[in-house]
């Protein structure tokens, strides 16, 4: 993110958060007016959703160009007759009105496409389908089964005593309620995420396995979580490399990223380069009986077809990867 632009981002989530813990009435309902989500009941829905734009960056990808909606978001904050802001930015007082000016009037429309505030952002209303889309496509309830029970993969706020891009309204318990509601059964109350469970049995930062490869971005959000860590030194080797480019969530997946950023294309071509080897020198095939199938008991085709109302993640691991 543009030191600019994570500068003055840092600054309304820390005015917000002050706002919105204490007891002026009328400053919590200007901040609420100004971002056009009066009608959200829950304050930690409130500056929860302005995620929102901070996932866009996790969108972003090297075939993004400058109309890409992270861009235009800190465009919005950091342009200002004509001119870039500094490195720290404009400041407070600019940032907020520019940042709910654009949320309210062109951001909130691209993300609730017609439905209501508190049905598009808000957490709490269990009678909302959104909880109970059992539908065969529904990738999001898949995502957060796994999120509820085995990675506990939140973006919240940061502790105190760092600076935040994301509210500290917004916490582990916040998002894990909302496993309950998607899994009532499951969960009578919020789950504590097995994390410590999934590092044991899978070895966390410390796995050591032949055939294995690693591909990473720099720019990915979620690299702290790999083995390419910032705090972690994994050694990268023949049989379990770790390739790093300098693209963003999931570039290493698509071609076009490839063609686009010569880090993204290196990593790709080792990649391809260790399974070729992989495959000729170790890997032997197992035998199977013969089977015969009928064309008509293939399923057709999947298509995705996501429901009006139904984008309140948990996270943003799935959100627009690839699609800024």
């Amino acid at each position: 993110m543009p030191r600019n632009c994570s500068a003055d981002v840092q600054a309304v989530i820390t005015h917000v958060d002050k706002v919105f813990t204490g007891k002026n009435q009328t400053a919590i309902r200007d901040i609420k007016d100004a971002f056009g989500l009066s009608n959200v009941t829950h304050l930690d829905d409130v500056a929860g959703a302005l995620r929102n734009n901070l996932w866009d960056w996790q969108s972003l990808q090297p075939t993004t160009g400058p109309n890409g909606q992270f861009y235009k978001f800190c465009d919005a904050l950091e342009v200002k007759d004509g001119k870039n802001a500094p490195a720290s930015g404009w400041g407070l007082d600019h940032a907020l009105k520019a940042w709910s000016s654009y949320f309210k009037n062109t951001y909130y429309s691209h993300i609730c496409d017609g439905v209501g505030a508190e049905e598009c952002l808000g957490t709490y209303d269990t009678s909302l389908p959104f909880w109970s889309d059992t539908s065969i496509d529904n990738a999001w309830r898949s995502w957060f089964w796994i999120v509820c029970n085995e990675v506990g993969y939140l973006q919240e706020g940061a502790p105190k005593g760092y600076p935040s891009l994301v509210t500290r309204l917004v916490q582990p318990e916040y998002d894990l309620r909302q496993c309950q509601q998607m899994f009532p059964e499951a969960f009578p109350r919020p789950p504590r995420t097995q994390i410590e469970r999934t590092n044991r049995v899978y070895k966390g930062w410390n796995v050591r396995l032949n055939r294995l490869f690693f591909a990473n971005g720099i720019q990915d959000p979620w690299k702290d979580a790999t083995v390419s860590a910032t705090r972690v030194k994994v050694k990268s080797t023949p049989q379990q490399p770790i390739a790093l480019s300098n693209g963003f969530h999931c570039s290493d997946l698509g071609t076009a990223s490839g063609n686009a950023d010569s880090t993204v294309r290196a990593v790709q071509l080792q990649a391809l380069a260790s399974f070729k080897k992989w495959l000729a020198t170790e890997w032997k095939p197992i035998p199977k009986p013969r089977e015969t199938y009928s064309r008509a008991a293939l399923p057709g085709p999947f298509k995705y077809a996501p429901q009006r109302g139904t984008s309140k993640p948990i996270n943003a691991l799935f959100k627009g990867a690839g699609n800024a």
